[in-house]
């Protein structure tokens, strides 16, 4: 039996909900860092007279005929008959926009609304909302008069608009539910592996526990996440679905497969997230509603259109642009604003695990209880360092600079200065802090709303908006970075130009921050086909916690013919003869191959060097660097049209992994070297990083990455129950793989020398 509906909300959340007046100006969506806040708040309080009683929790149930919800929430101080918000500020209060500032006025009422409830004996109540600048500790009060009957009448007025919008999802939510207990798996039958992987994603959601599961390919891994987590989302486990991918190009089949479910139109409420080049629809203006038509009045839109949401069953892009344009509303904060209530959000992993993200703070707020599936997680580990990094440039100063009036020029003064002293102190890789830096840029970000307003008739445009973002994330992540996984690297030789100099924040390890992440949400599911070694998929993916599972192939092993040529090197110090090595057995590799092939190298290097006796051969091809989406595409469509191709490219690359390319499309691969990243400083930093934490650095930093490129670009070949394939792997290390258990248990492995393969016939 299904328990009562309990819905909870913050009084933060409330607020922001009923909000219905003012533009969307984004550059105040996010509030200073929580660290910035805590301390601010802290300090605050420890001026306040005795009497003062900070960090008082509130609460209040409130009951409907049909489900229950509580508002709750903390207030920063009461006394006697007041209570005070604070909200701490890097800018002064006029600068904040109207929108801004009408919210927190209504969260300081309804902390005083909650505060006045159980206080009948006290008729008149102080609502005070105090900005506090984060660096000088300037305190403004606006303080307001209230009679307890009003502050109770604003409480039960927000409750009521809440209610009502509950009453509508929780309508819906019941339809949904009856809706995907019927439904039913779109395919006669469930493949083995595909049934292990959807009874483990289940019992994993319903215990509230994270899950990485290894299933090869084959095994159906959509439909074997997304059905479970479907069927667990109807019996009440949690209240939402997040299927993140790595790359846009696996959310269609997403869509796809919920379109296979047959469900009517409105049954299950889908959200495809997009990036907001793809949904904005005023390119050429900041989001802003002073100057973008699409940001102003939003929040008032958006509350007329809130009911919108559940009369669609699939927004993705077009649908999502269609009603922006017929409402004049931004589709894209407007989804990010919808997800909340979505039964499945579609959409890239940083939406949720990037620190610019706002959903992992609208969940929290609205204790939204969420199933995150992770598609191609070992991706995550690549993913995380990139999205916990951050770089700050002369490059973006210069581009601000150059078209800036003069109040904005004297500002970014003190940003360049600071910028080149941190420059003359440091260069290449360091475990200091650009401190000097990052106050600077703490400062502009203060001063950006004033210096707007004292230039009032001059656009700021994209470099404006480029250096804000630029900045604000260089800041946060410096916040957010610890000396023991994080290091900076300086970059500002007295050769290089000043749009050349930069200083990086860099991730090391991002296993802290991504379980940080994790632990917003119910569950979290990763899978992917290649985990394995263990120990460092659990580790390095912040799921140390999590169950692991390793599937069968679903595949025969008759249908992988896979050769370990072992007596080749690949090494730096062997790249004088490899050529020579290499080039005989590319030759073979294709005389054997009856469909088209793919030849992975380990760098563009080695690729160029073997490429290059093939110049004369229009079917023999390799992408460049620089080639665009459309010129890989059309690769991509030559390879599922034609015979007799061979590609070569990086392993790591585009064409390394997913990509389907079944049947005779692709019948063979040759992985030239085991992938190990390139030895260099940083990743020598990584290495001895984690071999202080009591990993295996050069295995975590090296091995093991490259061992899941390897894996990834040789899973190309193989895709369907009928095809066969021919996979070479040159390196004598690849032996040592085989002894360890590192290379799929599925494959039917022969070890063999150079020679023995050049000297043998194809069939």
């Amino acid at each position: 039996m299904i328990p009562r509906p309990h819905f909870r909300i913050s009084v933060r959340a409330l607020a922001e909900f009923c909000l219905d007046d003012g533009d969307l100006v984004s550059s105040f969506r996010a509030s200073p860092s929580a660290l910035e806040g805590r301390e601010t708040h802290q300090l605050t309080q420890a001026r306040r007279t005795p009497g003062y009683r900070p960090e008082q929790v509130v609460s209040l149930d409130w009951q409907h005929p049909d489900f229950d919800l509580t508002l709750s929430g903390r207030i920063d101080g009461a006394w006697g008959d007041g209570i005070e918000e604070i909200k701490t500020l890097r800018i002064s209060p006029e600068e904040l926009p109207d929108s801004a500032r009408a919210l927190n006025q209504r969260q300081a009422q309804l902390y005083a609304a909650l505060w006045a409830l159980p206080r009948p004996e006290q008729a008149q109540w102080t609502v005070r909302l105090c900005y506090v600048h984060s660096q000088t500790q300037q305190e403004w009060h606006e303080d307001e008069h209230w009679t307890r009957e009003a502050l109770l009448d604003r409480l039960t007025g927000h409750l009521t608009r809440y209610d009502h919008w509950l009453q509508q999802l929780h309508e819906h939510r019941h339809r949904r539910d009856r809706a995907l207990a019927r439904a039913r798996f779109p395919f006669d039958q469930m493949r083995a592996a595909q049934r292990s992987m959807a009874e483990t994603v289940y019992k994993a959601q319903a215990l509230q526990r994270n899950a990485l599961i290894e299933a090869p390919t084959g095994t159906g891994k959509t439909l074997a996440a997304l059905f479970p987590s479907l069927k667990a989302l109807g019996e009440g486990h949690h209240q939402g679905v997040y299927y993140l991918t790595m790359k846009n190009t696996g959310q269609p089949l997403v869509l796809d497969s919920i379109r296979a479910l047959n469900l009517d139109t409105t049954d299950l409420i889908t959200l495809n997230l997009q990036a907001k080049e793809r949904l904005c629809l005023s390119p050429s203006t900041p989001c802003d509603g002073s100057v973008c038509p699409y940001a102003r009045g939003y929040f008032d839109k958006r509350q007329r259109l809130r009911p919108a949401l559940l009369e669609e069953g699939i927004w993705d892009q077009a649908a999502l642009t269609s009603l922006g344009e017929e409402h004049q509303i931004c589709p894209y904060y407007l989804s990010q604003d919808w997800a909340v209530w979505a039964d499945l959000v579609v959409g890239d992993v940083n939406y949720l695990y990037d620190t610019t993200a706002v959903q992992p703070y609208l969940l929290r707020e609205v204790d939204n209880q969420v199933a995150v599936l992770i598609d191609e997680s070992h991706n995550l580990i690549d993913r995380g360092r990139a999205m916990f990094s951050a770089a700050f440039s002369g490059r973006t100063l210069t581009a601000l600079n150059d078209a800036a009036p003069a109040n904005v020029k004297a500002a970014l003064k003190p940003v360049r200065r600071a910028l080149q002293r941190c420059l003359n102190d440091q260069n290449g890789l360091s475990e200091r802090r650009p401190e000097a830096l990052v106050l600077a840029l703490r400062t502009w970000l203060q001063a950006s709303a004033r210096l707007l307003r004292e230039a009032p008739f001059w656009e700021p445009g994209p470099a404006w908006e480029a250096l804000v973002f630029e900045a604000g994330r260089f800041t946060r992540i410096d916040e957010l970075a610890q000396p023991h996984d994080f290091c900076w690297r300086y970059q500002g030789g007295e050769s290089r130009a000043f749009d050349d100099k930069r200083i990086e924040v860099l991730c090391l390890n991002p296993s802290r921050l991504l379980t940080q992440k994790h632990d917003l949400v119910n569950s979290v599911t990763g899978f992917s086909a290649t985990l394995t070694p263990w120990p460092y998929s659990l580790a390095m993916t912040g799921l140390a916690n999590a169950v692991p599972l390793t599937l069968p192939s679903p595949f025969q092993p008759r249908q992988f013919r896979v050769t370990l040529i072992t007596d080749v090197s690949t090494r730096y110090r062997d790249r004088a003869g490899l050529k020579d090595a290499v080039l005989p057995l590319v030759r073979q590799f294709r005389r054997q191959t009856r469909g088209n092939a793919l030849v992975f190298f380990s760098s563009y290097q080695q690729m160029a060097g073997v490429f290059e006796a093939f110049a004369d051969d229009p079917t023999v091809m390799a992408p460049t660097r620089d080639a665009t989406l459309l010129e890989r595409l059309a690769l991509l469509d030559r390879l599922r049209n034609e015979q007799g191709l061979m590609v070569m490219a990086p392993l790591g690359g585009v064409l390394g992994e997913g990509i389907d390319l079944p049947g005779d499309a692709l019948t063979g691969v040759m992985v030239v070297g085991p992938g190990l990243p390139q030895v260099n400083e940083l990743n020598n930093r990584i290495r001895h990083a984690l071999d202080r934490q009591g990993q295996p650095g050069f295995d975590f930093a090296y091995r093991y990455p490259g061992l899941h490129k390897v894996l990834q670009a040789a899973g190309r070949c193989v895709r369907t129950e009928t095809d066969e394939g021919d996979i070479w792997l040159l390196d004598d290390r690849f032996a040592e793989y085989y002894r360890n258990g590192w290379l799929p248990p599925h494959w039917q492995v022969v070890m063999r020398q150079r020679e023995e393969v050049l000297s043998t016939t194809p069939d």
